[in-house]
């Protein structure tokens, strides 16, 4: 055989590539043509049974308010009907060129721009349209927010919208599920049936609605709601865990209520077990001991030892207020009258019970002075109130001794009044120590206002160095409205004086909390 050409090698090699094409070709229209015949069959089958038809299946969404727009149609100028389409000029026939008028041509141009760009009758469905379209816009923002996490200006987005096209139900809709993650149950409530109102088959705001109502604790509401989605979509998988979920919470609450209502709530009965279930085991004598017999002297003992171990400095401390408290409390501080002095108390000697002996004799010597300093026979607490004149009291050295007197002194403006002056305004926070009560801060202010005030005294500085007290801004802000008008008229006062510098007061005033 001869051998062939490397050209005739080619040409042979393309043939068997082509019938290699061609089958397969073949093979494929083969499996189309096949596959298009199964799908008839199928469809046939579809169409052929009526099983579809026993269901009333709900209509698709919006279909029964969609309203078709009624379009404007083209109309025909009287040259173009009937006319035949005009032939193109060459571009040698100079004279058909001359004779073409080529405004005429524009205008016939723009008039049908305008009748094909015109779909609606009237301005008024135009500018319908365009606020949809301007609503589809902050929508499609609002989700883009939402997936973000940036529900706030998800919610604005949407609230646009729902101001451009308020017939939308997506919109409330996708604004309640925004609602949702912010936890404002309520609003996304309202949004949901603002939604339902324009489509009632609106599955996504059923859903949302019983998202809501579950959380405001609805649960029957809620369960209603989801029973609504499974009437219009029986394979919601969403709906049945939700209804699961009710269900449990529900079968929760009527256990605590149950639990509650028990009549015999914390009540030990006995147990009756029978004899032949009873254990067989011996009985045991238990020895009980009494315990706590002797706390009290083991307590006593510890007070001792820990009293002894406290350190000199102490001791003097403890017994100074004791002394103190002794004073403040006895009856001695009561007087009879103006010109009657303090009675004190005598030191008790301590031999032998010779201190009990002095306590009675004291409380004799008091009960016979009074008794003669006053025709009746007994005096009323109200009556030794008002017969406590307030130039008994001395300069307080400590809070405890201002608490004292303050509360013999709360009741008797004009006397609380001349306490005050006595007491420099660098003791303050001496004397209050950790915390301003309120109460006392509001009585002192009511003495600036009713007293200093009418009298033309300073009382500014007490105002400055009562900011120095601890935590003097806690106190000032749970003031009322009523008692801050009490500030407001000192302020005001100080203004119209001038004696005190506008930035001083203007810091004085931001430390009260009052708009100066």
């Amino acid at each position: 055989m001869a051998k062939m050409s490397s050209s005739e090698a080619k040409m042979l090699m393309l043939q068997h590539q082509m019938r290699e094409n061609n089958m397969d070709l073949d093979a494929f229209v083969k499996d189309m043509n096949k596959w298009e015949d199964d799908i008839k069959e199928r469809e046939q089958k579809i169409i052929s049974k009526k099983s579809v038809n026993d269901q009333d299946l709900p209509p698709v969404r919006n279909s029964l308010k969609i309203k078709k727009k009624k379009k404007v149609k083209p109309k025909k100028d009287d040259d173009s009907q009937g006319s035949k389409p005009r032939k193109r000029i060459s571009g040698y026939d100079y004279r058909s060129w001359d004779k073409l008028d080529i405004d005429k041509m524009c205008d016939d141009v723009d008039k049908r721009e305008k009748s094909e760009s015109s779909d609606y009758e009237t301005d008024e469905e135009w500018e319908i349209e365009r606020k949809k379209q301007q609503a589809s816009l902050e929508k499609d923002a609002g989700n883009e927010y939402f997936k973000r996490g940036d529900y706030i200006n998800a919610i604005e987005s949407y609230t646009k919208g729902m101001g451009l096209d308020p017939t939308n139900p997506i919109l409330p809709a996708n604004r309640a599920m925004a609602l949702l993650k912010e936890k404002k149950y309520a609003a996304a409530e309202m949004d949901c049936m603002t939604a339902l109102t324009f489509d009632p088959l609106y599955v996504k705001a059923y859903l949302r609605l019983g998202s809501a109502q579950f959380f405001m604790k609805k649960l029957q509401k809620a369960k209603e709601t989801f029973e609504k989605v499974l009437q219009l979509e029986p394979q919601n998988k969403q709906a049945k865990l939700e209804i699961e979920k009710i269900e449990k919470e529900m079968k929760k609450e009527q256990m605590v209520t149950h639990d509650s209502a028990a009549p015999d709530l914390g009540i030990v009965k006995p147990i009756t077990i029978p004899p032949n279930k009873r254990s067989k085991k011996p009985l045991k004598r238990l020895e009980i001991e009494e315990v706590g017999v002797e706390e009290t002297d083991i307590r006593q003992a510890a007070r001792s030892r820990v009293e002894e171990s406290h350190s000199k400095q102490r001791k003097d401390t403890e017994s100074k207020d004791n002394q103190m408290f002794t004073k403040f409390t006895s009856p001695g501080m009561i007087n009879a009258g103006s010109n009657q002095n303090i009675v004190k108390e005598p030191k008790p000697v301590i031999t032998n019970g010779s201190a009990v002996k002095s306590q009675t004799d004291t409380r004799l010597d008091l009960s016979s002075v009074h008794s003669e300093s006053s025709p009746q026979a007994s005096v009323s607490p109200r009556s030794e109130a008002k017969s406590l004149s307030p130039r008994s009291f001395s300069v307080p050295g400590s809070s405890f001794q201002f608490q004292a007197d303050y509360k013999v002194l709360k009741n008797d403006t004009a006397a609380f009044y001349d306490y005050l002056k006595k007491i420099e305004p660098a003791l303050y926070p001496k004397l209050f120590g950790e915390c301003l009560d309120a109460e006392i801060l509001l009585k002192m202010l009511t003495v600036f206002q009713n007293c200093y005030k009418p009298a033309g005294e300073d009382y500014f500085p007490h105002m400055r160095k009562l900011t120095e007290v601890k935590r003097f801004g806690m106190t000032v802000m749970f003031f009322s409205r009523k008692e801050k008008q009490v500030l407001q008229d000192l302020f005001e006062n100080l203004k119209q004086n001038g004696a005190v510098p506008e930035s001083d007061l203007k810091s004085l005033a931001t430390k009260y909390g009052i708009n100066y």
